[in-house]
């Protein structure tokens, strides 16, 4: 059963998102750890109880982890556990409370979740749309999610799909960004600020990847007077791998004082403050790491300028219409390709287990034509038979695939154990349960087939929580505005908060799903 849950910058302010992802790059890790304690935990049970262990929650898993979004997609043989056991890894990761972390995703199952993928993958859901960057963000979580051993085939169908429908978007139905980055809009947006970036000097804080990107847009650009400050040491190799000069030990308050424009984007924590910038004059700071570099204290200063995310949401044009309603179409139609993938790869064991029976018959009667005519007859008749065998079994096979792309593939199944007596559907015993009543579930709580993980799975009561299992829910107890009003770093400390500064009806701007979003509401 194909399972997500995300928690992204629809629905939820970055700083919430920060706190999220704290240590987000061992989630893949933990998620097989707390599976392993389980497992154990359910041997040991298993044993006392008499009966066979239960199967893992999860047959696999790709984290995907961006500035803007954290996302986990599941091959689940259980819905209810296995978005549980992504629950515990990212509190065991991030160090927040088990029920904020579920306050704070959204699930869904099969469709909407394919859907969903297919239009981050395209840059469609991203703060900025259309942006470059996600789609090699995504590639890169799921190779190592596949060099890992965590990805199934139905996980592989999935991901390799969305990269092939991503490229159909951004060739076919630009829209947004373009097939632009993040930085180069970010730039964009700095040039309109400082009317123009030519003679401008500027200073890049950080050595990563969004540091890579605005180094080489510069240059692009013809900025020339660049140069770079990294608190991790790395500022005098990357300065020498792309040409610019580098913040020497100790002076980075004249650097901030006499640049222009400021990228910030090393994502180590706060590394510029208000005293360091006193005596600047008019300085533009683009602000693009989640984990931000500034202290709050510097928005308030008088002649600098501070430009977050969240500042660059894209505003599409009304001429992006057309556009946006062909990569709709042609997201639609991925969909339902790797639903027919899907249907196809259900009746797959039927179909190993009929040639299995069949060659199983085979062996045995040309075994025994061995042992009773001479090696040459022998050769010759198996050779016939197994020419009968594949023109037999291609007709059955071929017809068990249009059916299961019809929609059909259970139906199938269940001739195929009238007809020949093997049953297959052990294979599947514990997932479509739990499958129909995750969708039906989901279905009744959100119209788009996404809903609050909280709503799904009631949090673990705690011994002596006052307030009983109202109390603990949380959610359903505050309005809107009230859980927008509460700060996650209160949360965090406290460890006892039930509510996430979560957008789901009124909240702060910052928080607020965007309405021009090319896709409405999230979905």
């Amino acid at each position: 059963m194909l399972v997500a849950v995300r928690a992204t910058h629809e629905h939820l302010d970055l700083g919430v998102l920060d706190a999220l992802t704290r240590d987000a790059a061992r989630i893949p890790q933990v998620i097989q750890e707390v599976l392993a304690e389980r497992g154990a935990q359910d041997a040991l049970a298993a044993q006392a109880e008499g009966r066979r262990p239960a199967p893992p929650a999860l047959e696999g898993w790709v984290v995907l982890g961006t500035c803007n979004r954290l996302e986990a997609y599941l091959d689940a043989h259980r819905f209810h556990d296995g978005v549980d056991v992504v629950v515990e890894a990212v509190s065991r990761t991030s160090g927040l409370d088990r029920d904020l972390v579920s306050l704070c995703f959204e699930t869904a199952t099969e469709a909407p979740v394919t859907r969903h993928l297919f239009e981050v993958t395209s840059g469609l859901r991203s703060l900025v749309i259309g942006e470059a960057e996600i789609g090699g963000q995504v590639r890169g979580d799921f190779e190592a999610a596949r060099e890992a051993g965590h990805v199934t085939t139905m996980l592989h169908d999935l991901f390799q799909l969305a990269f092939r429908y991503a490229k159909r978007v951004a060739t076919e139905a630009p829209v947004g960004a373009a097939g632009r980055s993040g930085v180069a809009v970010a730039l964009d947006r700095a040039a309109e600020e400082l009317e123009g970036l030519e003679g401008r000097r500027v200073l890049v804080v950080g050595t990563g990847a969004y540091a890579r990107l605005g180094v080489a847009e510069l240059a692009r650009r013809g900025v020339v007077d660049v140069s770079v400050h990294s608190g991790s040491g790395r500022a005098v190799a990357f300065a020498r791998r792309h040409g610019v000069d580098v913040v020497p030990p100790g002076t980075l308050a004249a650097a901030l004082r006499d640049a222009d424009l400021v990228l910030a984007c090393s994502g180590r924590g706060t590394s510029l403050f208000p005293e360091q910038l006193l005596e600047a004059g008019p300085t533009l700071i683009l602000d693009l790491a989640l984990h931000s570099d500034l202290h709050p204290l510097l928005r308030h200063l008088q002649d600098v300028r501070v430009m977050g995310l969240a500042d660059l949401a894209s505003q599409l044009e009304d001429t992006a219409e057309p556009a946006l309603l062909t990569a709709q179409e042609i997201i639609a139609e991925g969909t339902a390709e790797f639903r027919s993938r899907q249907q196809v790869r259900r009746v797959d064991p039927a179909m190993a287990a009929m040639r299995r029976s069949v060659g199983e018959s085979a062996d045995a009667e040309i075994a025994r034509l061995r042992r009773e005519t001479s090696e040459d007859v022998a050769d010759q008749v198996e050779r016939s038979i197994r020419r009968i065998l594949a023109k037999v079994m291609h007709s059955p096979a071929a017809r068990a695939r249009r059916l299961a792309e019809d929609g059909h593939a259970d139906e199938y199944v269940d001739a195929f154990h009238t007809i020949f007596g093997i049953d297959i559907s052990a294979q599947r015993e514990g997932t479509d349960e739990s499958a129909g009543e995750a969708a039906a579930q989901l279905e009744e709580g959100a119209a788009a087939g996404w809903m609050r993980l909280d709503r799904t799975v009631p949090p673990r009561l705690r011994p002596g929580a006052a307030g009983g299992l109202h109390a603990l829910i949380g959610a359903p107890a505050l309005g809107a505005q009230e859980l927008a009003g509460q700060g996650i770093r209160g949360h965090a400390l406290a460890g006892r908060g039930s509510g996430c500064p979560i957008d789901h009806g009124a909240a702060t701007a910052s928080s607020r799903p965007r309405t021009d979003h090319p896709l409405g509401a999230p979905s």
